[in-house]
């Protein structure tokens, strides 16, 4: 026979935030009724494809010179052409995609991993410890996002490790504030007073109940932050504080080839900005749609 105390353990127990996140069927047949974020979808599983068959599928070695063949057109031969040093072009832009879809990944991953964390603390918690992580978080705001990362890559010296981390620290206070302002929120909701009335721990509630009740702008942040990190990682690159040559990546690949688009050589810097373009494109019509469906006030409005 129940007790009283476990009725109230049972009516404690946080309950999905159903509204906000459909049932699996409900919410593929909701992405992909958006035709926007269908095609983001499909420029993003492209890329992760190339990303990960980029060895095989190369018609080229992406990193053997031949000088003889340089600054070709595109033609049957070479699909993009090749560039200063007889490269082809096309196998540069495929290999450069594992490196930009996995920089992408991992600094966004280091950013989450950080962030989240530091921000449901901080909204947890309050007082003069979660003053002092949003304070942190304020400086790193107050420096705009590409002069932060140069800076910090600048400091650590030029690699593909530099860029990580500095895109990585670069979006920290984007996570941490919008948890923040989450788990102010639902610290307040009646499952959470409900939790404290039978003695679960601070720790329990905030990590197995309010960050699961977060996830879905977290998630939406994510994606769009993949944008973000592809775009900045390619701009350190172009700077000469990211890859360095000869690797094949895409923001390198437009540094390299800058030169050339006075003289009429156009198939150099295009196909890398296309890349990214097409890339960054992906992950914001995607980050779009996965906001109109697990954000139920947008699914009402339409």
């Amino acid at each position: 026979m129940s007790t009283a105390s476990d009725l109230a353990a049972k009516a404690a127990v946080p309950q999905p935030n159903t509204a906000a996140i459909p049932k699996r069927k409900t919410f593929w047949r909701l992405l992909f009724g958006n035709k926007l974020a269908l095609i983001g979808f499909i420029f993003i599983v492209g890329w992760t494809l190339v990303a990960i068959l980029s060895s095989w599928i190369v018609p080229h070695d992406p990193y053997v010179t031949d000088p003889a063949n340089k600054l070709l057109p595109p033609s049957a031969e070479h699909w993009f052409g090749t560039d200063n040093y007889g490269r082809d072009i096309l196998s540069r832009v495929i290999y450069g995609a594992r490196i930009s879809i996995w920089t992408g990944m991992i600094a966004v991953s280091i950013s989450f991993i950080i962030g989240v964390p530091l921000g449901a603390v901080a909204g947890f918690y309050g007082g003069r410890m979660g003053s002092l992580i949003m304070r942190c978080m304020d400086i790193l705001l107050a420096f705009p996002s590409l002069v932060l990362a140069m800076a910090i890559a600048a400091a650590m010296g030029p690699g593909l490790m530099s860029a990580l981390i500095a895109v990585g620290i670069v979006g920290i206070p984007e996570f941490a504030r919008l948890i923040h302002g989450q788990t102010i929120s639902l610290r307040e909701k009646e499952f959470v007073e409900a939790s404290r009335a039978i003695g679960v721990t601070n720790g329990t509630i905030l990590f197995r109940h309010i960050l699961p009740n977060a996830l879905a702008p977290l998630l939406v942040n994510a994606t769009l932050g993949m944008g973000f990190a592809i775009l900045t990682s390619a701009s350190l690159s172009f700077l000469g504080l990211g890859v360095k040559p000869p690797i094949a990546e895409w923001g390198a690949m437009i540094s390299e080839g800058r030169a050339y688009i006075i003289s009429g050589e156009w198939w150099i810097v295009t196909f890398p900005g296309l890349g990214i373009a097409t890339a960054i494109l992906g992950f914001n019509l995607l980050g779009d749609g996965l906001r109109d469906v697990l954000d139920p006030r947008l699914r009402s409005s339409k």
